[in-house]
């Protein structure tokens, strides 16, 4: 039986320590943070989620993306998503993208997101990751 050293310990109590902080850093931003599987599953929801569309993580994970994608909207969406799983790449960039999205209120907002790709054993995509905000309303800029 072989035990890790003090040195592999110490490594992988860091490694622990940042996971703790990088998540503690997820739950308080303000904006929405959202992940989902490559069936399009919700699998993670942090409270900027919560507050921008109106379901608890309770309500939200476990549900299809369907439950903030307009319903004129999901066509085009899954089109793209599917594509993307079935090609295992994406055209979404670090380019931040505008799409209509849905309340549980059923009230609609233009979203701002950027999108993250979370790749698996042999570069497969697993997981989208999102963070999003609500678009601002245009302003008229005044001189």
């Amino acid at each position: 039986m072989s035990y890790p050293s003090s040195e592999g310990l110490a490594g992988s109590m860091q490694q622990e320590q940042l996971h703790l902080e990088w998540h503690a850093l997820i739950q308080a931003v303000g904006d929405a943070v959202i992940c989902v599987d490559r069936a399009g599953i919700l699998i993670f929801w942090n409270p900027g989620a919560e507050r921008l569309f109106g379901f608890s993580a309770e309500e939200a994970v476990g549900e299809s993306l369907d439950l903030i994608i307009p319903s004129e909207s999901r066509t085009a969406h899954w089109d793209a998503f599917y594509q993307a799983m079935r090609l295992n790449q994406t055209r979404l960039g670090t380019d931040v993208i505008r799409v209509p999205m849905l309340r549980k209120d059923q009230s609609r907002f233009k979203g701002a997101l950027t999108v993250g790709i979370v790749r698996g054993e042999g570069d497969r995509i697993e997981r989208i990751g999102a963070i999003i905000r609500e678009e601002p309303a245009s302003q008229d800029v005044q001189s």
